[in-house]
């Protein structure tokens, strides 16, 4: 029970000294050269919001969490607990709120590379009840003899395994370096310092763009870390990954000029959100990241229309054609040669056309990416593992010189699909060319079954594609069926709603819950396999993760490139059904 103690214990271990300065705000408290701030100002309202949300009671309804607190590790703990509250007077919930009442703070500094953590209690008394009782308790330990003590301008501060605690009235510092807590020490006591945090330029830029009040807000000194040599790969050279630089190149970008970022942290009963924040300027963007941008900043994704069970969404602008002609700028010689190799394979298979130039740059830099659950009432023979269908949503800078070499290309690709997939023994794919009535085309494949098979419930897994092309003016649709093909070629001409953001990416946790139930036996019997489960174990494990997922709505991801600042934002939304 005293073991089950010990890690609060050695957290609390320390000294409280009544000394009295008149400035103690906690930027105040923190050095100039800190080069990373967090602070959680109102840490009672996050654990109001964790510990008071309906979604708590639907958590504990569910019959693992029933299991875990019927275990002797969990009654182990909950007597620990009760014999920490007993000694405290107060339960854990209200110790907690006690310790945390006015803020958490946290903090590296450049010049003495330590960490310091500010914890900010209701007052001095409540401070030194918790330091009283939890050092008594900690007397009672295995190993009492681990802490020890110091004393610093008449405050006795203590260590356990490098780390150092002490209390001045209403704060607890816990650090890692002597040389940092001396100066904090110092501030606690003396007051504002001549220089610190909240005299650094850097910081007092970032101060301003925060926009209100928030669950959680941070800054990190972008600058100081460059020119202290900090993650040199990050903000500058050649990249190795092609994916990462058409994910987040103009990111990396703008973290090779910019001077600091921010991070706010939302957080509520109904959603939770993440934003980063980073001053941007046109002038920061090289030539070779242009395809990122845009000209001036304002290259935007495609509004992409809205489908029935849409289950992800991707809207970007990246010029792909320029980022495959800066390849010897962007990318090591190791990437530059595979790329070589893949242009020369490429371009033969588009017959002579140049991919980077003539191919890719007869697209527009608009790319939308949809996916969606698949209906298979009308679909013979039912595959036996059921995925989602998807399609890449494009636009043609020429439609009418291109449709006629993208039809061939298609038509090559699939013959060159057949050819392997008889060599394979695997079904043979039929084409199909539809012409719509708003003047759209459609050129299609299916996988024709073996005799015999057409009414089964457990085809294979390819039976959930039949590859597709569309051609509705200027979109271009790339399609894993031609279900989805004809439903986006069909949406060409409906007006959808615009976007300006150059990024925009969202999952929908229903449809997601959906997908997985379609396939709930399979994901049982790979459970069996894969952990060893019985039937009534694994059954358990896919329904609780089903549950799991239908607890939330939807997550999404925005890129927002404004004029002088760039604006990464992630929630995700828990009302589920």
């Amino acid at each position: 029970m005293f073991r089950n103690c010990l890690p609060a214990v050695i957290l609390s271990a320390l000294c409280c000294s009544q000394i009295h300065a008149d400035d103690r705000s906690p930027v105040s408290l923190f050095p100039e050269t800190t080069v990373l701030y967090v602070e959680i100002p109102h840490p009672t309202d996050v654990i109001s919001t964790i510990f008071d949300n309906p979604l708590r009671q639907k958590v504990e309804a569910l019959e693992p969490y029933k299991q875990a607190i019927r275990t002797e590790g969990y009654r182990g703990f909950l007597a620990g607990r009760k014999f920490v509250e007993i000694q405290l007077g107060m339960e854990w919930r209200e110790a907690i709120e006690t310790l945390t009442a006015k803020g958490i703070y946290f903090g590296v500094d450049s010049a003495t590379n330590g960490v310091a953590l500010l914890i900010n209690g209701k007052d001095a008394e409540s401070l030194e009840l918790f330091r009283a009782k939890l050092l008594e308790i900690s007397k009672l330990g295995k190993n009492p003899d681990q802490i020890k003590s110091g004393d610093y301008r008449g405050i006795t501060a203590y260590e356990i395994n490098k780390a150092k605690f002490a209390v001045v009235d209403d704060w607890l510092l816990i650090t890692n370096k002597p040389e940092t807590g001396k100066a904090f020490l110092d501030r606690l006591i003396d007051g504002k310092a001549k220089s610190s945090l909240a005299d650094n330029e850097t910081f007092q830029a970032a101060r301003k763009t925060q926009a209100g009040q928030s669950t959680g807000w941070g800054f990190v000194n972008i600058e100081a870390l460059r020119e202290a040599g900090v993650a040199k790969k990050l903000y500058g050279g050649k990249s190795d990954n092609p994916g990462i630089e058409l994910i987040a190149g103009g990111i990396l970008n703008t973290l090779q000029k910019t001077p600091f970022a921010t991070v706010e942290l939302t957080f509520n009963n109904s959603d939770v959100g993440l934003q980063l924040a980073v001053p941007h300027s046109n002038d920061w963007v090289t030539e070779e990241r242009e395809f990122y941008f845009g000209a001036d900043s304002q290259g935007h994704g495609p509004a992409l229309p809205e489908l029935k069970n849409t289950l992800f969404t991707l809207s970007a602008y990246r010029d792909v054609s320029e980022m495959w002609l800066r390849a010897g700028d962007l990318f090591d010689e190791r990437i530059n040669d595979s790329l070589a190799e893949a242009d020369a394979n490429l371009t033969t298979f588009f017959s002579g056309k140049d991919f980077g130039e003539d191919i890719l740059g007869s697209l527009t830099p608009q790319i939308g990416f949809i996916a969606t659950k698949q209906n298979f009432e009308n679909l013979l023979p039912i595959p036996a593992i059921k995925l989602p269908q998807f399609a890449l949503v494009l636009e043609l800078k020429d439609p009418e010189k291109m449709t006629r070499e993208l039809r061939r290309t298609f038509q090559s690709m699939i013959g060159f699909f057949n050819v392997i997939g008889a060599m394979e023994g695997r079904p043979q794919l039929e084409m199909d060319i539809d012409k719509l009535a708003n003047g759209a085309e459609l050129i299609t494949s299916t996988y024709i079954p073996e005799a015999g098979e057409e009414a089964s419930a457990t085809a294979p897994i390819l039976f959930n594609f039949s590859p597709s092309v569309g051609f509705a003016k200027e979109r271009f649709v790339v399609a894993s069926t031609k279900g989805l093909a004809r439903e986006l070629v069909e949406n060409a001409s409906k007006p959808a709603d615009t976007q300006s953001l150059n990024t925009a990416v969202r999952l929908d946790a229903n449809v997601l819950q959906a997908v997985l139930g379609d396939n709930r036996e399979q994901l049982i019997s790979q459970n069996m396999l894969a952990e060893g489960h019985d039937r009534e174990e694994a059954e358990n494990a896919i329904n609780l993760l089903l549950e799991f997922v239908g607890y939330f709505k939807d997550a999404s991801l925005k890129l927002d490139v404004q004029k002088d600042e760039l604006l990464l934002k992630f929630e995700v939304n828990v009302e589920g059904k």
